[in-house]
């Protein structure tokens, strides 16, 4: 049986599927249509509980978004139990034959399949009734299995989407504040889950750690590797450079072989005091010195992680930002968006802004309000000098 704290977790995993009250929705309503078809019962259900109640979230023959009181419900006792429950004749079974759906509306055979998310929790029921008692054979069962089991995938959806949501979210660190520079961030995600990689902190010695990359593999696989990547990224931030890509390396290569992902990535140490950047390419080739007399160069790059043995091919690249010089590294959806193309386009964009926050208004234009096609990440890091504080 259920204990309270169960029936607490089953209504809030009900509540995260972001469904009750939504109204009809036909990839629920299909399901209901087919097992209706597939039995040629008069009613078919796919009811949540919650709380205390019973909510038809889809129905064939009957209230679509009803709810009634869960005591002495068919569906809230199935939900107990990880089997079906069948009744061929409810008038014969002592739990349910004084039930208003017995003794009032006639109901004289139920069965129903639970519904479980993917940790276990049973939210619901996808059941079938009749106002004639019936035999149930095992091949019924099986296929009332496995249109359950299709109601299981349409409810996890919505729990994927919104996990996905939180790794995104977790993907995009907040902004920072150092003296001597001003570091300027566009991020953009797409909703079924990108694969960029972006991270900028202060180390333990004062220096501005910054990475950008981009993880190459599909779904939410690609945004589930982003947050590894960089998790492990983010556990190094105090190593020397050298050292740090290859640890790097060495933790995440198994994780992308078996994914048959590639990770591309710029991570980069930037002394606010003295300006010196120290700063290692692994295949992403869109870091750019961009000077402040409008001049720029592309910054060498080398083979992406989870490539052979690649750790041992990541040179560092050193070089000094002067007053006004400009570090900028973009993620591969940048180029999608008109101006920016290319990496002389890139620099072009941002020579010919009046100031960084002109060019991440232009950028955010460009991406406008709905969900992007693609993962867009961009960070301008320019040096100020330390007696001038940043706007971040």
């Amino acid at each position: 049986m259920s204990t309270p704290q169960d029936a607490e977790h089953r209504t809030a995993l009900v509540e995260a599927l972001g469904v009750l009250g939504a109204g009809p929705e036909e990839r629920f309503d299909r399901i209901t249509r087919m097992t209706h078809e597939a039995f040629g019962v008069p009613l078919t259900f796919l009811n949540l509980v919650h709380h205390d109640l019973v909510t038809t979230q889809s129905t064939f023959g009957w209230n679509q978004g009803s709810s009634v009181p869960a005591s002495e419900q068919f569906c809230a006792t199935t939900v107990l139990t990880p089997a079906p429950m069948v009744i061929p004749d409810t008038t014969l079974d002592e739990r349910f034959a004084h039930t208003a759906a017995v003794a009032e509306h006639g109901i004289r055979f139920y069965a129903g399949a639970p519904l479980s998310m993917d940790d276990g929790t049973r939210v619901g029921t996808l059941c079938i009734m009749d106002a004639q008692p019936r035999s149930f054979s095992d091949e019924d069962l099986a296929l009332l299995r496995d249109l359950a089991h299709w109601a299981e995938r349409e409810l996890g959806h919505a729990l994927e989407r919104d996990r996905l949501g939180r790794v995104r979210t977790g993907l995009v660190p907040d902004p920072v504040a150092v003296p001597g520079l001003e570091l300027a961030t566009v991020t953009a995600r797409r909703p079924d889950g990108g694969g960029d990689v972006a991270d900028w902190r202060v180390a333990a010695d004062g220096t501005l750690a910054v990475t950008v990359g981009t993880v190459a593999t599909g779904g939410a696989a690609s945004a589930l590797l982003a947050a590894t990547v960089r998790g492990a990224l983010v556990a190094r931030v105090d190593e020397p450079l050298a050292s740090a890509l290859p640890g790097l390396e060495a933790q995440v290569a198994p994780d992308l072989r078996v994914a048959d992902a590639v990770a591309r990535l710029v991570h980069a140490r930037l002394d606010p005091t003295s300006g010196h950047v120290d700063l290692v390419d692994a295949g992403l080739g869109t870091a750019l010195l961009v000077r402040s007399d409008g001049t720029h160069r592309a910054l060498p790059s080398a083979l992406p992680l989870g490539v052979g043995g690649a750790a041992e091919e990541h040179p560092v690249v050193a070089l000094d930002l002067a007053v006004g010089d400009r570090l900028v590294v973009s993620s591969d959806g940048l180029t999608t968006l008109p101006g920016f193309a290319t990496l002389d386009e890139v620099a072009a964009a941002v020579t010919g802004a009046s100031d960084t926050a002109a060019l991440v208004d232009r950028v955010r234009g460009l991406l406008g309000d709905e969900d992007p096609p693609t993962d867009v990440t961009l960070v301008v890091v320019t040096r100020r000098g330390t007696a001038e504080q940043p706007t971040a």
